[in-house]
């Protein structure tokens, strides 16, 4: 029987989803977490599929096409569909960034870096891809493999050369990116996410240790060997290692020298010799850099950025002024004002995010803090409890107002909040003896602040996508007559409680 290698010459496409099989394509049947895709073998042989190819033949129904068995269906596609469009990875300076945060930013930060380099530059992210000369929204951090590939050789058909790519843990466990070849690894940062998906935080920290395996032993890895556990990470990785820090012992670190509301000023120090990957060496020496971010968090996203950038032999200054023009991701705090508030508006999503969001708040001038925060529906109880107590610790420093909302009336059925995850959420700020009022909707809990505030406060919107429409909902309720702000807050304010609808 031919093999999967000797099919893909014959191949017209590959793909996991029965309904996109076109006359000539391979389908190889993944047994997912709802679905199993031998089920859909026939449906796919009916859509002309050259070949099925399973770990689970015995799940197949009656086919009369061949059906190639193999140990791991998943990195089956993953190699079929490396093969098939030619291993366009091989060719590009690809850099993958994984992390529990910050992931974002910094391959937004490395796609502008290598732009206002004059280089032709890609990006495979959380908000878009971009191939080199089409730029489109995404729908998953990481790609399914096909995906991937399939961009990956887009962009070498439009002649990109650097390109910056998110790895989630999911896309690791789920071997999205196999057989991609990276010319740098990223690893930002560690803390509690996605245990829905992993099951435990250990497990979720081996999903990310695998990072390690798609690195070859001349890759160099990046790290922030701040964090504890990119730390003990660090330390199975047996190739080339660069760390990061602010203002702790590194091979390159950045110590701030100026940090606001709209921006920070910083120096970076290379503390030894650095190879990069034109065979250049960068000797040790300090680099004033500028950022129009706020916060301590986008100061550390900019210095593996640039560091990524360094290796890729890019000059410092072409880094520093590349960073000074670079401005914020969506919804990665961003900062607007309306009515004489100071809105905030970040995308925090685990306890690492919120902590860092209020903690680049220090340097915020506001007369009172209100957080509307959106509950993540469909990713479990554990994270939402987890998010819960990160605010009632936020709460414990600092005093603001809390409303929470599942925000019913903006997300769709893969994003809707259920009892057991608003239960675990609200139970745990009961717990902790937090006050707070929650709402249903997102529309009320905006309107519930607006309703509470008073120029010179500040709004912070913060939670995934139930937050996604958070500025939009504001802007819309700002315009309404019964917005407070609008005649300077002349409205009863509401004693706030902990009951919950």
């Amino acid at each position: 029987m031919q093999t999967c290698a000797e099919w893909i010459m014959q191949a017209t496409g590959i793909t996991c989803h029965s309904d996109k099989v076109r006359p000539g394509y391979i389908f190889v049947a993944i047994v997912g977490r709802i679905t199993d895709g031998n089920a859909f073998a026939a449906a796919a042989a009916a859509r002309g599929a050259l070949v099925i190819v399973s770990d689970s033949p015995a799940r197949l129904p009656p086919l009369t096409l061949p059906v190639i068995t193999v140990p791991d269906a998943r990195l089956a596609l993953a190699r079929l569909a490396a093969l098939f469009y030619g291993n366009p990875s091989d060719k590009l300076h690809l850099v993958g960034i994984t992390g529990s945060n910050g992931k974002t930013t910094i391959a937004c930060m490395l796609e502008h870096i290598f732009t206002q380099a004059g280089l032709t530059t890609g990006l495979i992210g959380t908000i878009r891809v971009n191939t080199g000369t089409n730029s489109f929204p995404s729908t998953l951090t990481t790609p399914d493999a096909v995906s991937v590939q399939h961009y990956l050789a887009q962009m070498l058909k439009n002649k990109v050369t650097h390109a910056a790519m998110e790895v989630s843990a999911q896309g690791i466990d789920m071997h999205r990116v196999a057989n991609v070849r990276f010319s740098a690894g990223i690893l930002t940062n560690l803390c509690a996410d996605h245990l829905d998906f992993h099951g435990s935080f250990a497990s979720y920290l081996e999903a990310k240790a695998k990072f390690l395996d798609l690195l070859g032993t001349a890759t160099p890895l990046i790290v922030n060997i701040a964090d504890p556990y990119c730390q003990a990470i660090a330390g199975r990785f047996s190739g080339k290692l660069i760390t990061a820090a602010i203002d702790s012992p590194a091979d390159i670190t950045a110590s701030i020298t100026h940090l606001t509301t709209y921006g920070s000023a910083f120096t970076v120090t290379v503390n030894r010799p650095l190879e990069a990957g034109n065979g250049q060496m960068l000797p040790a020496g300090r680099y004033p850099m500028t950022l129009a971010l706020p916060g301590r968090h986008n100061v550390e996203n900019a210095l593996l950025a640039g560091i990524a950038a360094l290796v890729h032999g890019l000059a410092p200054e072409t880094i520093g002024a590349a960073l000074a023009g670079f401005r914020s991701v969506e919804r990665r705090m961003n900062i607007f004002h309306l009515e004489g508030l100071t809105i905030v508006d970040d995308t925090a999503l685990n306890p690492g995010s919120i902590d860092a969001v209020f903690a680049a708040l220090a340097s915020f001038r506001y007369n009172r803090l209100i957080v509307v925060n959106a509950i993540r529906g469909q990713r479990g109880t554990a994270i939402n409890a987890a998010n819960a107590a990160a605010l009632t610790g936020q709460r414990r420093k600092l005093p603001f107002e809390l409303i929470i909302t599942a925000s019913n009336e903006q997300v769709g059925p893969a994003d809707s909040v259920t009892a057991e995850e608003k239960l675990a959420f609200l139970t745990t700020l009961n717990t902790l003896k937090t006050d707070y009022t929650y709402t249903g909707s997102l529309s009320g809990a905006i309107r519930l602040a607006l309703r509470h505030a008073l120029p010179g406060d500040l709004l912070l919107l913060i939670g995934a996508q139930g937050m996604d429409a958070g500025r939009q909902v504001l802007s819309s309720l700002a315009k309404t007559p019964e917005n407070p702000c609008r005649d300077q807050g002349h409205y009863p304010r509401p004693a706030w409680s902990a009951a919950a609808e």
